[in-house]
């Protein structure tokens, strides 16, 4: 067996109905090998028939020899996956990522080479940035990739894992997944938004302070209302910070005792 097989599950059930329709029928389908050394073959196409002979008693089969390197058979063997339905979700998009990191390929070759739309490539490989539990959730069909993909929105680990946890309590169908994902990323939280709030009056107080030279205050209440605060220590300062505030208005300019 190949060492670089894109399929890494085996479904024992479906392995033992192969086994004995191999034991009452034979193989009715060669399996494809390429030349690894003289009288060794590596399988590129066929592993699980290959198995389920072997367990039937069978001695021999017949293969195809085909003349391929490694990684020409490493993508025949993805192809012939693909094509049969026979990788989940999380093994084709590892299978994608290895031609990708392997060979060089963007995201365009790797679908023209096995025959999909670069789209797909693409929303398959983002698979790959799943946190591990939900990798595990996924591989275990306990979600859907309708499910799991829109949580990529998210960003945030944590904010995935807690909204698996969620959609599996409640649930939830992929639209409903997808219309909640569109909420959440729409209108930020009210924790956020007091965050934005409290930074963007940091930084007002911050510039004030800088260029007026004492200590400001500004102070948010409700719908846009608040007050600004200046402080000043002596007479003196606080001339210079009426100076200093009225420097860009017009009367001040022609008129100094105002």
């Amino acid at each position: 067996p190949s060492p670089n097989q894109p399929r890494k599950a085996v479904d024992e059930d479906l392995l033992e109905e192969l086994t004995e329709s191999i034991r009452e029928k034979g193989l009715l389908s060669p399996i494809i090998a390429r030349r690894d050394a003289p009288g060794s073959y590596i399988i590129i196409a066929g592993e699980r028939r290959w198995r389920a002979a072997r367990r039937a008693g069978l001695t021999e089969i017949p293969i195809i020899v085909k003349q391929a390197d490694e990684l020409e058979a490493f993508e025949l063997a993805l192809i012939e996956n693909i094509q049969r339905a026979d990788l989940s979700s999380l093994e084709e998009a590892e299978s994608y990522q290895h031609l990708i990191a392997t060979c060089g390929y963007n995201q365009e070759e790797v679908a023209r080479r096995v025959g999909k739309k670069r789209s797909t490539i693409a929303n398959s490989v983002r698979l790959l940035q799943l946190p591990r539990e939900l990798k595990l959730r996924l591989a275990r069909g306990v979600l859907t990739v309708g499910h799991v993909r829109p949580l990529l929105a998210l960003n945030e680990e944590g904010a995935m894992i807690e909204a698996a946890k969620m959609i599996e309590r409640k649930g939830w169908s992929v639209r409903e997944v997808e219309k909640w994902v569109a909420r959440k990323k729409k209108r930020p939280t009210t924790a956020r938004r007091k965050t934005i709030r409290n930074n963007a009056l940091q930084s007002l107080e911050d510039r004030l302070r800088s260029y007026l030279g004492t200590r400001v205050s500004l102070r948010e209440s409700s719908r846009g209302k608040g007050s600004l605060t200046i402080n000043y220590y002596s007479l003196e300062q606080l001339d210079t910070l009426i100076q200093r505030l009225l420097s860009g208005d017009d009367v001040a300019s022609e008129d100094p005792e105002r």
